[in-house]
């Protein structure tokens, strides 16, 4: 049975969590709101993720902290949903949402924010709970030079 909840905001409280988790740097917050099988168009690679193995590695591909790329030295200070549809077609809820990722440079000035649309198959487990299984992340403005 379906819970008689507002779909959008059930998806953006996740979504939200999901994001707590990155700016904090919590791989298992965010692991624990996607599907073992989950597949993911991420942002910066053309591959299709599958499954949580695969994540992982895109994951240390990326580096982090001290590792992370020099190409583009800012820090991500927000990450805002916006305009954020969900419908549920039979148990499955179809979402989707633009992203803005506030940043600043290594002198704390502010940069342009990084804009993407995204998209979000969610499935519900016999527990009740939302979990990702499909995600699929598109930039259309990327992080730009001090305002």
């Amino acid at each position: 049975m379906e819970p008689l909840t507002d779909p959008a905001a059930e998806v953006l409280a996740l979504v939200e969590t999901m994001y707590a988790g990155y700016l904090s740097r919590d791989t298992s917050a965010i692991d624990a709101l996607l599907s073992p099988e989950l597949t993911m168009f991420d942002s910066s690679e053309d591959a299709l993720v599958h499954g949580m193995d695969e994540l992982q590695a895109l994951r240390a591909r990326r580096g982090s902290g001290s590792d992370a790329p020099a190409v583009n030295p800012v820090t991500e200070t927000a990450l805002v949903v916006e305009s954020i549809e969900a419908r549920t077609i039979g148990g499955t809820i179809v979402a989707t949402w633009w992203l803005r990722v506030d940043a600043e440079d290594a002198n704390g000035r502010s940069v342009s924010p990084e804009r993407s649309r995204n998209t979000a198959v969610l499935t519900r487990g016999a527990d009740g709970a939302l979990t990702i299984a499909h995600i699929h992340e598109d930039v259309r403005e990327p992080l730009g030079g001090a305002q």
